[in-house]
């Protein structure tokens, strides 16, 4: 910005619906996102002397929301959905997953640390600040994560299989 700060409605409307985006895959919706992402930018408002000057204030924001995202999620943790059944032959066959209920079977961390790392494309370092946590813990999430993820994969490719007859 010319080396001028933002002002609170410019950052709100630039970086709104960029956090809003890496949210909704954490808490499950983006109706749920909504009202975290407005909470985090209303702390910013109140802290907007500070805040403003800050080098990226966007990034104060974003990290507030997925903190804030992550203890959603664990608050309103719904249970795991159960494993893919046999599909209705008379639906069309989806090939494929849906990312959105394969991350609902990850824990509300692991899901933040993939929606961050693989999505949002963030580095680990950077994952692990936001989530407020060390890399290495980072790391064991993804791991584990894409453990779980593989399973759901393979339990879809297992379905697929029946319903193409092989």
């Amino acid at each position: 910005m010319d080396g001028q700060r933002p002002s609170f409605e410019q950052a709100f409307r630039a970086e709104y619906a960029g956090v809003v985006r890496v949210v909704a895959p954490i808490v499950g919706s983006v109706a749920d996102a909504e009202p975290v992402v407005q909470d985090a930018f209303v702390k910013a408002f109140t802290r907007w002397r500070r805040i403003g000057r800050y080098d990226r204030p966007g990034a104060w924001i974003q990290r507030v929301a997925v903190r804030d995202a992550v203890r959603f999620a664990e608050r309103n943790r719904r249970e795991a959905p159960p494993p893919p059944g046999r599909p209705d032959p008379t639906e069309a066959v989806v090939t494929a997953i849906d990312v959105q209920a394969a991350l609902q079977v990850l824990s509300p961390k692991q899901r933040a640390c993939v929606v961050l790392h693989y999505l949002a494309d963030w580095p680990v370092s950077d994952v692990a600040e936001a989530l407020g946590c060390r890399e290495a813990t980072v790391r064991v999430h993804l791991h584990r994560a894409r453990g779980a993820l593989a399973g759901v994969l393979a339990a879809s490719a297992d379905s697929e299989e029946i319903t193409d007859g092989r």
